[in-house]
């Protein structure tokens, strides 16, 4: 029975640790360790913004309606579908609430998104974690072992972060198949979507426990805005909407969202750099002899050896910033850089033959 009153609270909490945001001024840096956007984004956007910045649209409530129908015509689907969202992770997080309660079985990648694991822990949940093998393989084994009538929830990410891999199209058939005939809810993390050009998103028609999430933070480059989105059938959007709050982006995501969606080229270039600086990074590094693993996302991991932690020092002092790798073991030595322009590029080449002599 739980207590009454002000006393109650989930006791479970006090075990759960979250790092507290690096007071580090991140603008000064070449900022290659969140995933983010790091070219600049063209006048006319940054112009049209400042533009749009008056009275109305900073003290009105937001129109997320427009946004949402916006969407649906850009996925030619029904805005029925959709679950609008501050990020995807508060998408992914209603999901949790939805479909779960404490000690049921939750089925996630390890490594993935770090608030999948926030998540399990806050809702008190039994999580069955899938690992990578020395070929950043993920278990497929056992993943299909435990999926079963026990299952509430699994949550996989397609490219997944940090190791920035996919699972196979006909892996993924399969487990749709699986979890369909179980009435599993699935939700497809699709937050590098536009880096990988293969989306599920019209599965959700055939596969009824579907849910693609999805946010504005990696193509599109407005990680500062926290804006994102779910695609589902009408019945999971509908309940999913009932957990959302009375406005669930601000009016500056939505012009900055309507913009994009208005003026995709925006987008499409965006990604189209980054690809051609992922090129130019593998022919600089085949060149130096320097071994990588290309992903199928906006990051990329580049092997330094024993020296990976020492190394984080000088390249911060050289003005860049960049995280540790995949996060599996075996591959403690990688280093992973998020990807800009081929100039922003050439400064880390810069380091890594300095840092190579």
């Amino acid at each position: 029975m739980q207590e009454s009153g002000k006393n109650y609270m989930k006791k479970w909490l006090n075990k759960i640790d979250r790092l507290a945001q690096d007071s580090l001024d991140r603008s000064k840096y070449l900022r290659l360790d969140k995933n983010e956007r790091v070219i600049q984004f063209e006048k006319r956007f940054l112009e049209y913004l400042k533009k749009k910045i008056d009275t109305f649209n900073l003290s009105a409530y937001p129109n997320t309606l427009r946004i949402k129908k916006k969407i649906a015509k850009k996925l030619k689907i029904k805005d029925a579908m959709i679950f609008m969202s501050a990020g995807s992770d508060i998408a992914i997080k209603t999901c949790f609430e939805l479909f779960t309660k404490k000690n049921d079985k939750v089925i996630i990648m390890n490594p993935t998104f770090g608030m999948v694991n926030v998540y399990c822990n806050i809702y008190a949940l039994k999580s069955v974690k899938i690992g990578f093998n020395k070929k950043l393989e993920l278990d497929f084994k056992k993943l299909f072992e435990n999926i079963n009538k026990r299952t509430s929830l699994i949550i996989l990410a397609n490219p997944n972060s940090p190791t920035g891999t996919i699972i196979p199209k006909e892996i993924m058939i399969k487990i749709f198949s699986k979890t369909n005939k179980l009435n599993i809810p699935l939700v497809i993390d699709e937050a590098y979507e536009g880096f990988f050009s293969k989306s599920y998103v019209k599965y959700i028609q055939k596969y009824k426990n579907i849910i693609i999430t999805r946010t504005f933070s990696k193509s599109f480059g407005l990680a500062g805005l926290r804006a994102g989105y779910a695609v589902t059938n009408s019945k999971y959007a509908s309940l999913m909407n009932k957990f959302r709050p009375m406005y669930e982006i601000n009016s500056l995501s939505c012009l900055a969202i309507e913009y994009c969606l208005n003026n995709y080229s925006l987008v499409d270039k965006h990604i189209k750099q980054v690809k051609s600086s992922k090129k130019f990074l593998i022919n600089e590094l085949k060149k130096l002899n320097i071994d990588y693993i290309d992903t199928h996302a906006n990051f990329f991991h580049i092997k330094f050896g024993q020296k990976s932690r020492t190394l984080e020092n000088i390249f911060k002092k050289k003005g860049i910033l960049f995280r540790k790798g995949p996060g599996v073991k075996g591959f403690e030595n990688y280093c992973r850089f998020s990807l800009g322009s081929i100039p922003q590029i050439k400064k880390v080449l810069k380091v890594i033959k300095y840092v190579s002599r």
